[in-house]
This record gives C-alpha cells, structure tokens and sequence, in this order.
C-alpha cells in the first residue's frame, strides 16, 4: 500500500528523469517501497565516505552536494576542508545516491547537506532490487534512466578535469 503522502506526490514523480517512460501503474510500484522523510536545514542527509544502501529524490527543499578537498585517508594528517560543488531545489527534481544501488557497501561520494528544510523519498536499495526481479521491464527503464544520468554526469566530470589540468599546465607554464 502506498502512503498517502507519497501518493499525493505522484505528479511530482512523473518528472523525475529517474522515472521517465514509465507508465503510472509501474510508477506507483515503486512508490509502494517509498518512505519521506524531513531533514531540518543544517542537517547532513549523506556523508562523503560512509556506507550507503539507499537513494533519494528531493521533493522539497534545497541540498548543498559538497566534496573533501583531501582523501579521506588523509583525513587525520591534513585539515580538512569541503568544497561546495553544486547546490540543487525541487524545481530540479533531482535524485541522488542512486550509486549505492549498484556494489555492495559503496562509499557515499560527497556530503549533501540541507540548506533549507528539505522533504525527501528514500528509496531502499534492498527494497527496489527485490522490486525490479519481480518486474523486468521496470529495471530495464530504471536501470537505463540512471545510466543516462551517470554518463551525463561523467562526460561533465570529463569536461571539468580538462579545465583543471589545462588550468595546472598553464600555471606551471608561467613559473
């Protein structure tokens, strides 16, 4: 059964790109395994190194996504410092965490904080894999929507360590 403040949400879902091309009865399966949750403003949804085994979607609110500017191994040697890489609202429909879907205890890779207060649909990983073996055609588009997302993300990432190591070469150039 669905809770009826997640099925209150069911148009927000249809825009989610995590969704995409799927219809409303496969749609509200998946919204059968959801649960909200509030996060005050401040509070960290996700550490950057902790073990993850769930995913979010932010339905409300506004999330800071931030990285250490060390490995965490050096951690204790060095001071510590995040760099805030991108801030996201509701009007994005973002999804996040969805990494720890696919390895077995994935280190979450960045802290995202909240800095308003933020109403979010966890999803769990156990939960949704034991869904989409039960519906085949549901993990195809699942599994093909996140895939989309990573490669967007990664060719960005591409793009920005480009700019870095140009950047670097041109500094060292002018020493």
């Amino acid at each position: 059964m669905i809770d009826p403040l997640i099925i209150g949400h069911l148009s927000f879902y249809q825009k989610v790109s995590l969704f995409e091309g799927l219809n409303e009865k496969q749609l509200k399966s998946i919204m059968e395994i959801m649960t909200l949750s509030e996060i005050k403003k401040g509070d960290l949804i996700t550490r950057e190194g902790e073990i993850g085994d769930s995913m979010f979607i932010l339905i409300k609110g506004e999330v800071e996504i931030s990285k250490s500017l060390f490995l965490p191994q050096m951690a204790d040697q060095a001071v510590l410092q995040e760099k805030a890489l991108i801030r996201l609202n509701d009007k994005q429909y973002p999804f996040f965490g969805e990494m720890a879907l696919f390895i077995d205890q994935p280190e979450r890779s960045a802290s995202i904080k909240a800095v308003k207060p933020c109403t979010l649909t966890v999803i769990q990983k156990k939960a949704l894999l034991t869904l989409l073996e039960r519906d085949h055609t549901i993990k195809s588009i699942i599994f093909m929507n996140i895939g989309v997302v990573l490669t967007k993300r990664l060719i960005k990432a591409n793009k920005d360590i480009l700019k870095l190591t140009t950047a670097f070469s041109l500094a060292l150039q002018g020493e």
